[in-house]
């Protein structure tokens, strides 16, 4: 005989449960089951009649969100930032014309180059730069002796590592927390 689950005798008690009758058939003939379903209902009786507690600390403040952006402008801040960016726009625009004026003349004698001669001088720094790169040489290291550690000391070593990081960690941690 297969009983009914746990999911399916809350769905009947809350009155969710797609095939209902089944449910009851079952709950008619299958004592176990029953009990099941009285045993919650008494459960779901005494927790709706335990008095309505008031908590000590208020924790909506520490899940909802802070607003993270400063309150509006004040709509006549808004209004005179905006008065004064049409301004210099209209500024500029009317400047635009003496200041191409004044700056003419000095724009005849510099001369920009093409972009051919922009292609061929990358080109000769590129090669010079690879010239110099083929022809680098690294230093020689010097050879060291052979070190001649006992695995005993070797494992007193890692260990004294492992514990100064794990101390190392600890204090960095505290004081974040």
């Amino acid at each position: 005989m297969n009983h009914l689950t746990d999911e399916t005798l809350n769905e009947y008690l809350d009155h969710e449960l797609a095939d209902r009758a089944s449910a009851e058939t079952h709950l008619a003939v299958c004592a176990d089951c029953a009990a099941r379903l009285a045993a919650l209902q008494a459960l779901f009786a005494e927790l709706d009649s335990l008095p309505e507690e008031a908590l000590s600390r208020d924790l909506a403040a520490r899940i909802t969100p802070r607003p993270s952006l400063p309150a509006a402008l004040p709509r006549w801040l808004t209004l005179t930032a905006t008065l004064q960016a049409a301004l210099v726009v209209i500024a500029i625009i009317a400047a635009a014309p003496f200041a191409v004026d004044l700056v003419s003349p000095y724009l005849v004698t510099v001369q920009m180059p093409s972009l051919t001669e922009i292609v061929v001088q990358f080109q000769s720094q590129w090669t010079t730069w690879l010239d110099m790169l083929s022809t680098f040489r690294f230093p020689a290291m010097p050879q060291l002796p052979p070190l001649e550690i006992s695995s005993l000391m070797l494992m007193i070593m890692l260990a004294g590592v492992s514990i100064l990081w794990l101390v190392g960690n600890g204090l960095l941690l505290r004081k974040q927390a």
